[in-house]
This record gives structure tokens, C-alpha cells and sequence, in this order.
């Protein structure tokens, strides 16, 4: 299932994948990791600029915190790459 998500959330998503695409990694190999009780994490894709990427629920995962890490991580160019680093207060 796509996840349908605001055009903020897609363009910052984007742009923290960009580094990692240009660096000479696949998007296939590209995971999102998401709180796991974020809205998002109902989704299994989501659709990019690069393509479709795969999202995970990450079970040490804060809400309001996700990044993007290639796996299985491969040698040269970037593997990971955070998307929001900021805790949202509860």
C-alpha cells in the first residue's frame, strides 16, 4: 500500500534521498525507518522522485523521528541519511 502522503513530507523525504541516490546506491536497497505508531508506518511504500521506497517500522524509533539507511549496506557512497531528527513532545 502507497502511503498518501503532504507534498512537505514528500519533498523533505526527497531531499535526503537525493545524496544517497547520487552517491551510486539503488532505491531497492533503500529503506524508510518511521516510529511505528506514525501514520506513515500504516504504509508499506512510498512513492519519490527516485521511486518507490520501502518503509519500515523502526521499533527504537521516536515519533517524529526517521531516516533513510540502505540495507544491506554496500562499500563507497552514503548508506544512510536522517529525514527528521527531532522528537515530537508528547
Amino acid at each position: 500500500m502507497s502511503a498518501q502522503l503532504g507534498f512537505k513530507a514528500i519533498q523533505m523525504i526527497n531531499e535526503s534521498l537525493a545524496p544517497i541516490i547520487k552517491s551510486g546506491k539503488r532505491i531497492d536497497r533503500i529503506k524508510l525507518v518511521v516510529c511505528p505508531t506514525s501514520p506513515i508506518a500504516q504504509a508499506t511504500v512510498v512513492d519519490t522522485m527516485y521511486g518507490l521506497l520501502l518503509v519500515v517500522p523502526g521499533e527504537y524509533v521516536k515519533k517524529g523521528i526517521s531516516y533513510l539507511i540502505e540495507s544491506p549496506m554496500t562499500r563507497g557512497g552514503i548508506g544512510f541519511n536522517w529525514v527528521s531528527k527531532q522528537a515530537v513532545a508528547k
